[in-house]
């Protein structure tokens, strides 16, 4: 007999072992560990169980093995089991109705499952049976996105719990959640509970960090500095130092203290080398290049030393990112040096002309530049030089509109409406047809049109082709004549040069459109079937003028 109860004993601490492990995990998934304790626990329990059927703890024995099942996701096994508690030991009803509903949870009837358990935690139980119930349902909740009926579930569990390391873990996860949703006074009181209960040093040290990043983004910047300077003194906080130090940076940052928080970034490299800590403070000097000093060929030493520090960094991304920004940003430079080398002109007198033959081409060269520096590298003076060059050197070409639009909104950050205002109204007094017309207006209600929209009358054109098409023709016209940009043109033209190549046969209106496509919408599918209608149209007037 003293064996069995040695092997209980064996499966007992296989399941404490495994409990804390799912526990710890945090996750979705549970660790592989865990599951080959569960998988113990139940070899061992069944041996127990096979053995001895008057066994003094076997309702226990059938607990664990359900439970185990079921964290193994072998859930017709569980409810098996359960079956048996309910059939041996009636009285044990509270197991039955609550692991019945996690079971019915696991199998998709999602609120069945949450009624049992709402209809379980109204009876009279103690404290930790409540608190278990509270946060399965709390649990549910957030498997189905419903993070905020999660939160409350969450804290009556923890207020209920005894247990000071679940307590520790619960608490963890309502601070974590509470932050990513920046319910900074919720995270900071769950965090300062896990400071209080928990067991685990990672949580703790964690729960600081997060602790002073709330008083920084609330602004209470003495009491972070003041919490910052004081761990960084206490041993006892050795694991997050250089996290610390990299705070106390940002609050520098915040303050305007751009000295003190360069110099301590510097060498952050240096104390904290092949960490995620050094990984970051290379981001952030790549940035320092691009946004105080603009030295780009240092940046991108530094974005570059992102990866090669820590290969896991969130940074990693976003050095590369920036990498990618200033290689097509020196490339641009170089095309456009090139470009005006190329066309500029000297007279006999010395005097410099630019002469564009290509707009589109110097267009493109302008705008990337003028995006580059206004929108990614927050140079916005330096990105309406180039914008203003696009304005007056290419006013043909695709991207004119385009360059007008980003200038307004730069001219709008700079507050400098007025300005803003008469390109605006230029937009839509000349370009009314185009989707920059149409944010502008649907941004601000004091634009107006100056004339009907083209979408509008190509809704007037399709309704009346069925009844008249000759009428509807002419409303296609209008669009075709009035609008060269928005791609409701392209759709209007290429009907046209359809109806007349085929349905009114008349090859030489239809040459006349598809060739309008291709000289206002060359990169447009329409243009594409344009040019293969017209080799194979004019191969069939040639042959007509020939015979």
């Amino acid at each position: 007999m003293k064996g069995y109860f040695n092997t209980f004993y064996n499966a007992e601490q296989y399941f404490i072992k495994a409990e804390k492990i799912r526990m710890e995990a945090q996750g979705d998934k549970i660790p592989n560990s865990a599951l080959d304790n569960y998988q113990k626990v139940i070899e061992k329990s069944q041996i127990v169980l096979n053995n001895n059927l008057e066994f003094k703890f076997r309702s226990k024995a059938l607990l664990l093995i359900t439970q185990s099942y079921y964290y193994r996701n072998e859930l017709q096994d569980a409810m098996e089991t359960l079956s048996i508690i309910r059939e041996e030991f009636p009285n044990d009803f509270l197991d039955y109705e609550f692991w019945g509903a996690m079971i019915k949870w696991k199998q998709g009837k999602v609120q069945p499952a949450i009624n049992d358990l709402n209809t379980l935690v109204d009876k009279d139980l103690d404290l930790n049976t409540k608190a278990k119930i509270y946060k399965s349902i709390a649990e549910i909740y957030v498997e189905q996105k419903m993070e905020y009926e999660s939160m409350d579930f969450l804290e009556k569990a923890a207020e209920n719990i005894t247990d000071p390391l679940e307590k520790g873990l619960i608490y963890y996860r309502i601070s974590e959640i509470s932050f990513e949703r920046k319910e900074y006074d919720r995270a900071l009181s769950a965090y300062q509970q896990v400071i209080k209960n928990s067991q685990t040093e990672k949580h703790i040290q964690e729960s600081h960090l997060r602790t002073v990043q709330i008083y920084r983004l609330q602004e209470n910047l003495d009491k972070a500095t003041d919490s910052i300077k004081n761990m960084l003194i206490d041993d006892r906080y050795q694991s997050i130092f250089g996290d610390l130090e990299l705070e106390l940076i940002k609050l520098y940052n915040q303050q305007d203290m751009y000295k003190e928080a360069n110099n301590r970034l510097e060498s952050l490299p240096q104390d904290y080398p092949r960490t995620k800590i050094s990984a970051e403070a290379y981001y952030m000097l790549g940035n320092i290049e691009i946004n105080e000093k603009w030295d780009l060929d240092t940046a991108l030493q530094y974005f570059g030393m992102v990866q090669k520090e820590y290969s896991q960094s969130r940074f990693v991304k976003a050095a590369a990112l920036r990498t990618k920004e200033i290689n097509v940003y020196n490339s641009l430079v170089d095309q456009y040096n090139e470009f005006i080398g190329m066309n500029t002109l000297v007279d006999s007198l010395g005097i410099s002309t630019l002469n564009i033959k290509n707009e589109d081409d110097f267009a493109n060269i302008l705008y990337g530049i003028a995006e580059l520096e206004s929108f990614h590298f927050s140079r916005i003076d330096s990105g309406l030089i180039y914008l203003d060059q696009l304005i007056e050197y290419a006013p043909k070409s695709i991207l004119y509109t385009k360059g007008l639009y980003a200038k307004s909104i730069i001219l709008d950050q700079l507050d400098r409406e007025t300005e803003s205002r008469l390109i605006k109204n230029q937009i839509i007094s000349d370009f009314s047809q185009t989707d920059y017309a149409q944010a502008i207006v649907k941004s601000d209600s004091s634009y107006k049109m100056s004339n009907e929209l083209s979408l509008d009358k190509l809704i007037e054109a399709e309704n009346k082709w069925q009844k008249d098409p000759v009428l509807a023709m002419e409303n296609y016209l209008e669009i075709v004549n009035s609008d060269t940009i928005s791609e409701i043109s392209a759709k209007a033209a290429f009907f046209l040069a359809y109806q007349y190549d085929y349905f009114w046969v008349k090859p030489d209106s239809a040459l006349k459109y598809y060739k309008w496509l291709i000289k206002y919408h060359d990169r447009s599918d329409q243009a594409k079937e344009s040019i293969k209608r017209i080799a194979l149209l004019n191969s069939v007037l040639t042959d007509t003028l020939s015979n």
